[in-house]
């Protein structure tokens, strides 16, 4: 192939690159623009719960034993329905959470912060011995964005663990230690740097050494007991048995050193609970701890929450959840003074499948039109 040849095809691929990416645009731009129209057209039909029953029709018709519960807040209002079995799911029953337990640790850091314990922007090396080689320049409000540089996972962590149905429980403080005496090519933090159960393990772990009391204690003095959140917590012994994607029955998980990454089990009730005091925070004597956690830091994050822009022009805070036999949605819509929680015992983040997650999003847009 001549010189020319390889020049001009070279030309020919790059115009089909560019041609794809004009046609992927224009298709989001056109995507959005009908679905903002079909938003605006929606009309108050007074029929939100039946279509919350809807939108889980589906999700429950390829979950043979799968039990979900939905909870929703709407101006005040609370609607709870479960759905599986000749004994559905209710606002008591407990599941897993996973990761919503980050949104605690964020919310007990901003507590220790509103009360003066430590800054945001300091550096969390403070907490450790001398001897335990934290980089200096990761404070706390970095690992509460997943801004820190650190990857998701300790790059030890499967060495440890191995190919075990209760993994985090084999990690322990030490296997942390090790990790960070060898860590390398760490990325400098500041920048958006992926989501990081590591970064949340460790801001954790630095508030007990700083706060000199177990973590677990910490979240229920600071932010359970404030919030009335008596089903929220390590271990319950009522928590629903979990399933893989599969269907499969699936051990419980527990934590050691990883605990604030997602130790958590609750039930829709406390996070009803919970979500109604992000809501009206000033009913609350932790409202500047959730005002704060609800602020954007530099990016859609807050600290812990997630903060969603939809095409409809909604500003959703949200957080999601997953461990080997449950998934789990958390989010609220400031603007229009609505809620929602979600809670499966199916483990679908191991499939990759976000159904709870895009469920609780309709929901939400369904509910700042919708009554209940």
């Amino acid at each position: 192939m001549t010189f020319n040849s390889l020049v001009t095809l070279g030309l020919k691929i790059i115009i089909g690159i560019v041609v794809l990416v004009l046609v992927f645009v224009i298709g989001v731009i056109v995507y959005a623009y009908v679905g903002k129209r079909k938003y605006e057209k929606v009309t108050d039909t007074n029929d939100l719960k039946a279509r919350i029953a809807k939108l889980a029709e589906p999700y429950m018709a390829k979950r043979t034993n799968g039990a979900l519960v939905i909870g929703v807040l709407q101006n005040g209002k609370e609607h709870v329905q479960g759905f599986g079995g000749s004994s559905p799911p209710d606002r008591s029953t407990v599941y897993e959470i996973g990761s919503v337990t980050k949104v605690f640790t964020a919310l007990t850091l901003a507590k220790l912060s509103a009360d003066g314990l430590i800054k945001l922007d300091e550096p969390v090396r403070k907490c450790f011995p001398n001897s335990v080689n934290i980089p200096t320049n990761i404070t706390f409000r970095h690992l509460a964005t997943h801004s820190s540089g650190l990857p998701r996972l300790p790059d030890n962590f499967f060495a440890v663990v191995g190919s075990s149905a209760n993994p985090y429980i084999r990690y322990t403080k030490e296997h942390l230690y090790k990790y960070f005496e060898t860590a390398k090519k760490l990325r400098d933090p500041g920048k958006p740097s992926g989501y990081s159960n590591l970064g949340f393990g460790l801001l954790g772990h630095a508030l007990e050494l700083c706060a000199g009391k177990p973590y677990a204690t910490l979240v229920r003095e600071h932010v359970f007991v404030p919030l009335g959140m008596d089903n929220t917590g390590v271990t319950n012994a009522n928590v629903i048995p979990g399933h893989d994607p599969k269907g499969k029955p699936t051990p419980n998980w527990d934590f050691d050193v990883m605990a604030p990454a997602g130790v958590f089990r609750s039930n829709a009730e406390d996070m009803l609970k919970f979500l109604r005091a992000n809501l009206e925070p000033d009913r609350t004597p932790i409202a500047a701890a959730l005002r704060e956690c609800k602020k954007p830091n530099g990016r859609d994050c807050g600290l812990g929450w997630q903060i969603k822009g939809t095409f409809e022009g909604l500003a959703i805070v949200w957080h999601n959840g997953g461990t080997a036999g449950y998934r789990s949605f958390v989010g609220f819509d400031p603007q229009n003074n609505t809620a929602v929680v979600l809670l499966s015992n199916y483990g679908d983040a191991f499939a990759n499948d976000d159904s709870i997650d895009k469920m609780g999003i309709e929901i939400l847009k369904l509910a700042s039109k919708i009554s209940l």
